[in-house]
């Protein structure tokens, strides 16, 4: 077999749609004995082959404009469950995430908290400083263990100030931020908790390019805007129909499709962070 017969034939035996990610680890020996590829790896997920991931706003930008944003930024990694930001602190820094997926939380004098957006590799955090404003009014919590750069604001302002490249990329950007929460206000008012569940579970896992989440029940219950048990019945509604497996504070989804089905209107599909 010759070498690049035999990686058509690798990617071919990986590449699916019955699954989300393979590992090949390595081709040894061709039929003469002589080697084809030493230690490759190579991720599938159901959209793409992975790819070293990186934010989709900094990639759009040209070179200078990139560098000029990331110079003296802190590369930063979170783990699940970090309140990144709380209501009420100040926009000191944007979050240019690379991986991973942030909860926007929005918290009620009830004590009532409810998901209002996700926000992963696509996008920003704390551009909201460019419209004028001094603090967050939400709480940004991480939902898939994240990295990325932290730009200092003054940083951000002066230089979308400066490019028009950067203006257009990132106004866009909040343009599209704008009507997903005008989506998401309709959303939380007239669809079930299950369809709502559903519909949160393929956005995250579309942000973050894999097929399982490790959640906990009062981690859904704010990105659903219902009580515990309300998010526990949804969770057996998906999992009875098939779409889901719920394990020790993970939850994998078994077959798109149904959950896709399960979902409101709201869902749009999108590739993952990963593959853009």
């Amino acid at each position: 077999m010759r070498s690049h017969d035999a990686l058509l034939f690798v990617l071919n035996c990986t590449v699916s749609t019955s699954m989300y990610r393979h590992d090949v680890a390595m081709v040894r020996r061709s039929a003469l004995d002589r080697p084809i590829f030493a230690a490759i790896s190579i991720h599938v997920t159901r959209y793409s082959i992975r790819i070293p991931k990186q934010n989709h706003l900094l990639m759009q930008l040209a070179a200078k404009d990139r560098e000029a944003l990331v110079a003296d930024a802190e590369y930063v990694r979170l783990p699940v469950g970090r309140t990144f930001v709380r209501a009420g602190d100040s926009i000191a820094t944007a979050y240019f995430q690379d991986s991973g997926v942030m909860s926007v939380i929005s918290a009620m004098t009830t004590g009532h908290h409810v998901g209002v957006a996700a926000v992963g590799a696509e996008g920003v955090l704390g551009v909201a400083a460019l419209l004028g404003k001094k603090r967050y009014p939400v709480s940004l919590i991480v939902l898939v263990e994240s990295s990325g750069h932290t730009v200092a604001v003054g940083r951000l302002v002066e230089v979308f100030r400066r490019s028009e490249d950067v203006r257009r990329v990132i106004l866009a950007h909040i343009g599209t931020r704008t009507w997903e929460l005008i989506t998401a206000a309709a959303c939380n008012r007239l669809h079930s908790n299950r369809q709502r569940l559903a519909r949160w579970l393929l956005t995250t896992t579309d942000k973050a390019g894999q097929r399982s989440l490790a959640t906990t029940h009062e981690a859904l219950a704010q990105l659903v805007g219902g009580p515990r048990h309300a998010v526990t019945v949804a969770l057996n509604e998906l999992r009875t129909k098939g779409a889901i497996a719920h394990l020790r504070g993970r939850i994998e989804i078994v077959d798109r499709t149904v959950l896709t089905a399960q979902a409101c209107e709201c869902y749009r599909p999108s590739l993952p962070a990963a593959s853009a």
